[in-house]
C-alpha cells in the first residue's frame, strides 16, 4: 500500500489524499518496481482511488500454484478495491480491476477510514461459492473521537467465480454502499417472533452482505480482523468518554468480538446469562487502552 498522508490527521470531511493513494508490486529480490496502481500515471489508472492506503493488501491464492490471483485493498475514503492478477500476460493485461465499495461518506459523521486491511476466505453459501471480506473502520489518528458512526462489515463478492465474455473476472453491477448491506446490528436473526426472523432472513439473502454498528459511544476497530472456521474475531477500542460506566480508566476500553461469518450472530453466551443475543458478541478485555492485533 502507498501508506499515510498525514494530512489524515485533521481531515474532518472526506478529501483527497496527496500521497499513498497507491499500490506498488515490487521485485523481492531486487526492491525493483514492477506494477503500480493508482489514481493516474501508472500501469493502471483507477480514477476514485482518491485516499491513501496505509493498510496491507490481501492477497489470494486460490488455485495454490503460488501465484496470487487477487488483490483486495481499503483505503482513508472508506472504499474497498477488488484487483485480478492473469498470470501469464504482460503489461496492461496483468491486472485488471475497480472499486468494489464505497461504504465511506461525505459528512463528518460518516466519514468511515480502513487504516487496516480486509481478511478474505472462501465460502460456500447458498450454493454460491463466493469471497467474504471482513473490515471494520476506525480513525488511529483520532483515538477519542466520539463523531464518527464507525462500523464493522462483510461483503460478498461472487464475482471472483464468474467470467465475462472475455475471460475476466466479473465485477458487482454497482458499487456497492451501505444500503447494499443487511443491517444485523440488532440481532434480528434469532428473534423469538418467527415474522421478525423470517423477514430478517431473507433480507439477509438479498443483500452483498451485512454491516454492525459498533454502538458504544465512539467505538472503533484498531486492527485487521482474523477469519477462522467461518467465525470472525476483531479488537476495538472505546475511549474513557464514551464509556457508559463512571469508572472507567481515563485510557479508554477495549473489546473483543466473536461474531459469525455468515450472519453476524453471536457464537456462543459470552455473558453467561443462558441467552444468545446482541450483547455476546464481544466481552470487554482487562487490559485497558488500544488492544493489539487479535
Amino acid at each position: 500500500g502507498g501508506g499515510y498522508d498525514d494530512s489524515q490527521d485533521d481531515k474532518l470531511l472526506r478529501a483527497p489524499d496527496s500521497q499513498g493513494n497507491a499500490i506498488y508490486i515490487v521485485d523481492a529480490n531486487t526492491g525493483a518496481k514492477i506494477f503500480t496502481i493508482s489514481q493516474s500515471a501508472s500501469d493502471l489508472n483507477v480514477a476514485s482511488m482518491l485516499y491513501a492506503i496505509p493498510g496491507r493488501i490481501s492477497s489470494i491464492d486460490r488455485d495454490n500454484d503460488g501465484l496470487v490471483d487477487h488483490l483486495y485493498a481499503a483505503d482513508m475514503g472508506g472504499q474497498l478495491f477488488r484487483f485480478d492478477i492473469y498470470n501469464g500476460k504482460a503489461g496492461e493485461d496483468l491486472i485488471k480491476g475497480q472499486r468494489v465499495a464505497d461504504l465511506g461518506g461525505d459528512d463528518e459523521i460518516n466519514h468511515r477510514r480502513f487504516v487496516y486491511g480486509p481478511d478474505v476466505t472462501e465460502v460456500l453459501g447458498q450454493g454460491k461459492p463466493y469471497f467474504a471480506i471482513v473490515i471494520g473502520s476506525g480513525h488511529r489518528a483520532v483515538p477519542l473521537g466520539l463523531t464518527i458512526d464507525d462500523r464493522f462489515y462483510m461483503l460478498r463478492d461472487e464475482g471472483v467465480f464468474k467470467r465475462d465474455e472475455y475471460g475476466r473476472f466479473r465485477f458487482f453491477d454497482s458499487v456497492l454502499r451501505d444500503s447494499d448491506l443487511y443491517d444485523a446490528t440488532d440481532h434480528l436473526l434469532t428473534s423469538s417472533d418467527n415474522l421478525v426472523q423470517e423477514n430478517a432472513i431473507s433480507e439477509l439473502h438479498s443483500k452483498n452482505g451485512w454491516r454492525l454498528a459498533l454502538t458504544r459511544n465512539g467505538e472503533k476497530v484498531f486492527s485487521s480482523p482474523l477469519l477462522l472456521d467461518y467465525q470472525i474475531f476483531f479488537t476495538t477500542y472505546i475511549p474513557s468518554a464514551g464509556s457508559d460506566s463512571q469508572c472507567a480508566p481515563p485510557t479508554g476500553n477495549s473489546r473483543a468480538y466473536l461474531i459469525d461469518l455468515l450472519t453476524a450472530n453471536a457464537v456462543t453466551d459470552l455473558d453467561s446469562d443462558d441467552t444468545i443475543d446482541a450483547y455476546d458478541r464481544s466481552a470487554q478485555l482487562s487490559q485497558t487502552g488500544i488492544a493489539p492485533d487479535t
